[in-house]
């Protein structure tokens, strides 16, 4: 101890000197020498370092001996000596087979991770390289084969098992890219029936940076990764279609089948990925490709439409409908509404609209008045807390299964049904005559939910219609327009029918009066769009309205049952009018239409028995004479008219007209 207290001691004024010398030199300025002259003449400081070290230097290898594992002979490396066993009263070794440890570190894993992406990558680039080697060689019957044979092999892998398989699912992805036409077509249609089956039944949204940050589960991490990479890999997939359908008709035929393709794939997705990410695009490039002039031109129009209206048909929380109305709005706008009548006709397929009223918006109002303080129960902080935390949950658990509130919904009706009538107000003011009998059927539908601000507008664009059209010679469409227009303005109307106002619908009811022989001698009186009967190979329109088939018959009874009994222009002069010319149409229209008439005034019967003196002149006086070609009600003088169809139709062919005639007779004489 006392040799080891001295070396320190000896250690101590070396260091000393040393300072002591360097002081010295840095007041002569010649500190220019070398560590190695400085200390050259100091013996007793190296001396004393040299013994220091050979202690330290003993202590080290005794350390490292005591620590070293103890080496045994004939044994292997992985042999490690454990715990001595006894057996018969003799000690014995016990030698154990030592497994290597696995450390697992955040950095490894980290640089693993790395090497992965850099070699995925370097795949990815190895692969396009020889993708787009391949694109400049023509395909023969065998590399097609063999191409479809990869193509068949990456379907199967991911259908087996999706997460595994991302990087399979990405190179039928990029294959879509591809410029050799077979390689994209082929890729593409092999990509539907895989979306279709591994989409998930929900919205995927995007991770937020809190959810990156936090530790989860393997699984969990591995179904994060699987869900971000499929949305990032379905969003190239679209792309990819919106590109390759936006070809004109009259371009290169490989491009505009490529076009066709495309959009068949989009139908077919969309029709069960509707609930998806990046439905909004989806529908966008279907309403493009049909928002055209000539759809003859185009061979997937046909499937687009139907799409389309299997979707509006389906769809019951409004969501799906308002982004298909709004696009279908903002493109035809665009278009300056030079589109066919059958994408008009998509939205007689809202079945969202059916069971709408906008007159329970006022009741719900009523039934939100705000209670008084003195009713409310009393809850304590504790209670109040829980209870807008639990609130929170509900409002979390409600948008994770998007469901949809019932105040929700009947706001998307009342957007949807805004946007709808913007759109048949300016069809009608731009008066696109393919146009007007779309907008009709709409406005017959969805007429009796317009707003009142709206009301007004629609009169007079269709009081306008009926005026440029001649009454007396027109053809059947043009019957079916003013049909629609005049159904359409009452059916307007009667929908604020307990507002204190008065509209004045005279002319509607005029133009009913002198439509009747029209409608009358129509042959396709009793027919609509769906009837069984052979397509005209003349014609040129493709589709027919799929939603309101009405024929004329049923929209000249509706009209009539406006004027008369559902409106206030039902007058006693109006209703002998009526009666005399429906009975000289009854001589001319089909069983069914005069069956339904008839039915029609013994009802009207029942309002007015005054009708009941033109079934006879006895005790009557007549003033002046009955003017058959008169074309409105108040100058035809129907006082004096006299039904004397009824000796004519006595004879009818049809047994149920001549019962009918016959009652409708005698109850003339019972009301006189």
């Amino acid at each position: 101890m006392g040799s080891r207290k001295r070396s320190q001691s000896e250690i101590k004024s070396a260091i000393v000197k040393k300072r002591k010398h360097e002081d010295t030199l840095l007041e002569q300025g010649s500190f220019g020498a070398t560590g190695k002259d400085i200390f050259e003449g100091d013996d007793m400081y190296e001396d004393a370092l040299s013994k220091q070290s050979d202690d330290d230097s003993w202590e080290n290898l005794e350390q490292d001996y005591e620590k070293r594992s103890r080496t045994l002979r004939n044994q292997e490396d992985t042999m490690v000596e454990g715990l001595p066993i006894k057996i018969d009263g003799k000690i014995e070794r016990k030698m154990i087979k030592q497994e290597p440890k696995k450390k697992e570190s955040v950095d490894h894993s980290d640089e693993s991770e790395k090497n992965k992406d850099v070699s995925e990558n370097d795949s990815e680039s190895e692969e396009e390289k020889e993708e787009d080697e391949k694109e400049h060689i023509p395909d023969t019957e065998e590399k097609i084969i063999q191409l479809k044979e990869e193509i068949a092999d990456l379907v199967e892998k991911i259908l087996e098992n999706p997460e595994e398989n991302v990087p399979a699912l990405s190179r039928l992805c990029r294959m879509v890219k591809s410029k050799n036409p077979n390689t994209c077509k082929f890729s593409m249609l092999a990509l539907v029936p895989v979306f279709k089956s591994i989409i998930p039944g929900y919205r995927i949204r995007p991770l937020t940076e809190l959810e990156k940050r936090e530790r989860v589960s393997k699984e969990v991490g591995r179904l994060r990764h699987f869900e971000q990479s499929l949305v990032g890999i379905y969003k190239n997939y679209v792309d990819v279609l919106k590109e390759l359908s936006k070809v004109p008709n009259n371009d290169d035929p490989l491009k505009v089948q490529m076009g066709a393709l495309a959009t068949q794939a989009a139908n077919e997705l969309i029709s069960n990925a509707s609930h998806f990410n990046f439905r909004t695009e989806m529908f966008s490039l279907i309403i493009r490709r049909i928002c055209k002039p000539n759809l003859r031109a185009d061979s997937m129009s046909e499937r687009s439409i139907k799409t389309l209206e299997s979707i509006l048909n389906d769809d019951k929380d409004g969501i799906i409908s308002l982004e298909i109305v709004r696009i279908l709005c903002k493109t035809a706008k665009i278009r300056k509404y030079n589109v066919e009548e059958s994408v008009i006709n998509i939205l007689l397929s809202l079945d969202v609209l059916s069971d709408y009223d906008p007159n329970t918006k006022e009741e719900h109002d009523r039934e939100k008045i705000k209670m008084k303080k003195k009713d409310r129960v009393h809850l304590s902080k504790k209670q109040r807390k829980s209870r807008k935390e639990m609130k929170q949950i509900e409002e979390e658990m409600r948008k994770a299964e998007q469901s949809v509130t019932v105040e929700e919904r009947e706001r998307n009706q009342a957007e949807i049904l805004q946007h709808v009538f913007f759109l048949y107000l300016n069809i009608l003011k731009v008066q696109n005559p393919k146009l007007v009998g779309a907008v009709l059927e709409g406005l017959v539908k969805f007429g009796n939910m317009a707003n009142f601000e709206l009301l007004g507008d629609f009169l007079e664009v269709m009081k306008e219609l009926i005026n440029d059209a001649d009454l007396n010679y027109m053809s059947s469409t043009e019957v079916r327009k003013v049909l629609l227009c005049i159904v359409s303005s009452f059916s307007i109307v009667s929908n604020h029918s307990q507002m204190k106002f008065n509209m004045d619908l005279s002319s509607f009811v005029d133009a009913l009066y002198a439509l009747l022989p029209s409608i009358s001698l129509d042959a396709n009186i009793e027919l609509s769009h769906k009837s069984m009967r052979l397509a005209d190979p003349l014609g040129s329109e493709i589709l027919k309205p799929s939603v309101n088939v009405s024929t004329k018959a049923e929209l000249l009874l509706k009209a009539l049952d406006y004027i008369f009994f559902r409106s206030k222009s039902g007058t006693k002069q109006r209703a002998a009018a009526f009666t005399k010319r429906i009975y000289m149409c009854v001589e001319h229209t089909p069983e069914k239409t005069s069956i339904a008439l008839l039915k029609f005034l013994d009802k009207l019967m029942n309002k007015y028995p005054e009708i009941g003196g033109l079934y006879s002149t006895e005790d009557r006086i007549g003033n002046g004479k009955f003017i058959m070609e008169a074309e409105t009600p108040a100058l035809c003088n129907p006082e004096s008219a006299t039904l004397w169809e009824n000796s004519l139709l006595i004879n009818h062919y049809c047994p149920t007209v001549v019962k009918g005639i016959r009652f409708l007779g005698n109850r003339s004489k019972e009301s006189h």
